[in-house]
């Protein structure tokens, strides 16, 4: 029923664009474009005429960008002046933080969440055992020499053995990038306390966690794209827009120190668009200057890579392209396990291990049980 009222106005567009003079690669940028939503749309329409479950959660559809396949450097940005790294609370009023921190301690209160119970899971899956001194004066085991002595002294004494004692510790970090981008807003505050609940229970487990956000700095391109404008619109001149990858709470500061950090989430104007690529490298490199031995990153989305001037500028599966060799490639180095919340998306094309979830059925002890199964899993593509 949508699909001729959307097939008109595509096409009014399109006419304008032409009376306004814009020359035939942007026109044929917009095309691909117009024909990659297309067919999107008609693979939902095709998803809803299945005969499978009506509440089914849809997978992505990635696309194949011909101008990164074309380019000889490989994926491009035209300027990294503006990009910034950014601490979200920073700049926000106290009263405003710990209003934010209220509300996300009123839903995790509302929920009636096992927290001690979600911390043994996140502790049995993430320790490992380790060498903690030994036990003495056992009747088997290995001998302990201190205790030789017995035999002479006390030859009918059997407890002259040692064993060594195991403890379990969690040599590892795990981190949550968030993707901020607009569509992310309206899941925000289910995703907040999802992740502010994982960084407590991790902390009792001993796990060291850091929740980090992308998003762009500006709607349409910002400054960069005004300075490619200013250079002569140079064609295919790779990601056009100002990046913004956000710390909510780093590694090293335990979760009672991030607990406004975390709210600032909530902070509406941080959502605008999403270069999803580019911020799975910059996380994943994160983990990697950590001392510990295992290391995983969650990635929590709801949608594909999106920035309107980059795919203007390209072509429109540039960022989604770009955001599969990214994680084709963490996958296969291995050094970081990497896994993938969908909000009500099923992002398996892009990520060999992940889950989907429905935020809107609320956030009870189920939820969390599926996430850590999707972390326990270890399967690749």
């Amino acid at each position: 029923a949508y699909a001729a009222p959307a097939r008109s106005i595509a096409e009014t567009v399109a006419r304008l664009l032409a009376e306004a003079g814009e020359d035939a690669t942007a026109l044929r940028d917009k095309a691909d474009l117009e024909t990659d939503e297309r067919r999107v749309f008609g693979l939902l329409i095709d998803t809803d005429n299945t005969d499978t479950d009506a509440d089914a959660i849809a997978a992505v559809a990635p696309g194949h960008s011909r101008v990164l396949d074309a380019s000889a450097a490989g994926y491009r940005v035209f300027t990294t002046a503006y990009d910034r790294e950014l601490r979200p609370d920073a700049g926000v009023r106290r009263a405003q933080l710990d209003a934010w921190r209220a509300q996300l301690d009123a839903r995790v209160a509302a929920q009636g969440l096992n927290l001690p119970r979600l911390a043994r899971q996140l502790k049995a899956l993430l320790a490992a055992p380790v060498q903690d001194g030994w036990d003495g004066a056992l009747e088997e085991g290995l001998i302990d020499g201190r205790s030789l002595s017995q035999l002479v002294t006390s030859p009918t004494e059997r407890r002259l053995f040692r064993q060594a004692r195991a403890e379990p510790q969690a040599d590892c970090v795990l981190g949550f990038l968030i993707d901020c981008s607009g569509s992310m807003r309206q899941h925000i505050e289910s995703v907040a306390m999802l992740v502010d609940v994982f960084a407590r229970a991790l902390d009792l487990a001993g796990v060291a966690s850091e929740v980090l956000g992308f998003s762009t700095g500006a709607w349409q391109g910002g400054r960069a794209a005004r300075d490619w404008q200013r250079a002569g619109k140079p064609p295919q001149p790779g990601r056009l827009n100002e990046t913004a990858q956000l710390v909510f709470k780093d590694a090293d500061t335990t979760w009672r120190h991030a607990r406004r950090g975390i709210a600032a989430l909530l902070r509406a104007e941080l959502f605008r668009e999403g270069v999803d690529g580019e911020a799975l490298a910059w996380a994943a490199a994160r983990l990697r200057a950590r001392p510990e031995r295992r290391r995983l990153l969650v990635v929590i989305s709801d949608g594909c890579p999106m920035d309107s001037a980059t795919a203007q500028a390209n072509d429109a599966p540039y960022l989604d392209h770009h955001l599969q060799q990214v994680a084709a490639g963490i996958e296969a180095a291995g050094d970081v396990e990497l896994a993938a919340i969908g909000v009500e998306l099923d992002h398996s094309p892009y990520y060999g291990r992940c889950q989907a979830l429905d935020l809107a059925q609320g956030l009870g002890n189920r939820v969390f049980d599926e996430v850590i199964g999707c972390l326990a899993a270890r399967r690749r593509r």
